[in-house]
């Protein structure tokens, strides 16, 4: 594994996940801009001006040390001059200009006690409408202590949290589903009007789907565990059979609204990973019982569970056996995409799903980079000398620096992963 590659292993945790479901902005590179100025939320809610200086897309970051975003176990995501961050016990959002930490929440009930996992163990932040007003919204696990001979109980704290302040929109505390008492809990994702829980592991996981309005258990499903949701899809894995002794059967999509089955890409697989993409697209990578064995990966449409109409997947990127894909706002999808010989990063133009370029890890003129993001047109990624930023049309390079590169861009910081987990702002400067 090259340096910076990242896992794709999927650990559903116990503790907190976050989910703010964002839109995108508008395809193609723009310009740089003259500096323009923001008003910044401050902790108590208030705004002040804050000249900020847009880059888009950045092709450098301010050196040395960055603004901590959390420090431990955290994931984050930036959106306008702001960082949101979860971790396994609060919410927070950050200025991404100077660090200043604009609020934090914690849940109202105790948290639950839990071992410690790996960094992966919280999901992405992501924003959604509640009531008209841009909301994060926040799963924490909590216990709810017994009295005599009633034992503590583990519920789950789903709270909505107005994303320019930090106030508590609401607070609704939500029954586990039988048999998951405890173990792990994982944020799948949220449309506008359910957010999508799953319980437990791939052997034996169960999904539930929360109305936003009611504020109550909607929909359960045993055996399926959602990964994300997009476009009012649950994608994620079924046909898990706990007493059959686990394991996936299929990849498929449930719709977030109630749980019915939207479509199914493939069944009886022995293994199964699905990775979001961002735009509708995500990928999948199975293994189909086979005198031969091994994996198969593509794109897909959550909307549908097939590939996107005019793509050749196989063709396109290689047969690949593993595979990972971020979208570009219309410019390019690039793809990390792994056979049995090579390894390459490959850009397709998503309005005919021809190759626009490519990377070997066998180029002898070029380093392959292990990509981290895509933003308006750049890619972003790590060779041996440090941070590459390419062209998402051309692939040629645009911009370098020291270390790695940033995990979320937009045209006025990234973030970016230090050790163990600690997530850092970096302000764009050029």
């Amino acid at each position: 594994m090259r340096p910076g590659k990242q896992s794709g292993r999927l650990v559903l945790p116990v503790g907190l996940a976050l989910c703010l479901l964002t839109a995108c902005g508008g395809g193609g590179r723009l310009p740089v801009t003259a500096p323009t100025t923001e008003r910044v939320p401050t902790a108590g809610g208030a705004s002040a001006p804050v000249a900020a200086r847009t880059y888009d897309p950045p092709l450098r970051f301010q050196d040395g040390e960055g603004h901590d975003v959390g420090q431990g176990q955290w994931s984050g995501l930036l959106e306008g001059t702001t960082a949101y961050a979860v971790s396994e016990g609060e919410a927070r959002a950050v200025n991404a200009l100077d660090g200043r930490q604009l609020w934090s929440v914690k849940p109202e009930g105790q948290p639950m006690d839990r071992v410690v996992f790996g960094i992966e163990d919280i999901a992405a932040p992501r924003l959604v409408e509640v009531g008209g007003k841009r909301a994060l919204l926040a799963a924490f696990t909590i216990t709810e202590p017994g009295s005599g001979t009633t034992p503590d109980r583990h519920l789950v704290e789903l709270t909505a949290i107005a994303a320019d302040s930090g106030e508590r929109l609401w607070t609704t505390r939500i029954a586990r589903p039988a048999g998951q008492e405890d173990g792990e809990l994982y944020f799948a994702g949220a449309d506008a009007g359910t957010a999508v829980l799953t319980f437990g592991s791939e052997i034996d996981p169960v999904t539930v789907g929360v109305s936003l309005s009611s504020r109550r258990t909607a929909w359960t499903e045993k055996g399926f565990q959602a990964v994300f949701v997009d476009g009012g899809v649950a994608v994620g894995r079924g046909g898990a059979d706990p007493e059959g002794g686990g394991g996936t059967g299929t990849v498929e999509g449930r719709r977030a609204a109630d749980g019915t089955k939207a479509w199914t890409y493939r069944s009886e697989l022995d293994t199964a990973e699905v990775k979001q993409a961002g735009e509708g697209l995500f990928t999948a990578v199975v293994d189909v019982p086979s005198p031969t064995g091994g994996n198969t990966a593509t794109l897909l449409s959550a909307a549908t569970g097939k590939e996107p109409a005019g793509l050749d997947a196989a063709k396109a990127l290689g047969a690949p056996s593993a595979l990972t894909c971020w979208t570009g706002e219309g410019t390019a999808v690039v793809c990390d995409a792994e056979t049995e010989s090579t390894e390459q990063v490959v850009a397709l133009d998503p309005a005919n799903w021809t190759r626009l370029w490519a990377i070997s890890e066998d180029d002898e003129s070029r380093l392959m980079p292990s990509v981290s993001a895509v933003f308006h047109g750049a890619v972003y990624g790590e060779t041996e000398n440090g941070y590459a930023v390419l062209d998402a049309r051309t692939g040629k390079d645009r911009g370098s620096g020291p270390g790695s590169p940033p995990f979320s861009v937009n045209e006025y910081a990234g973030l970016f992963r230090a050790a163990l987990g600690t997530i850092e702002v970096h302000p764009a400067v050029g």
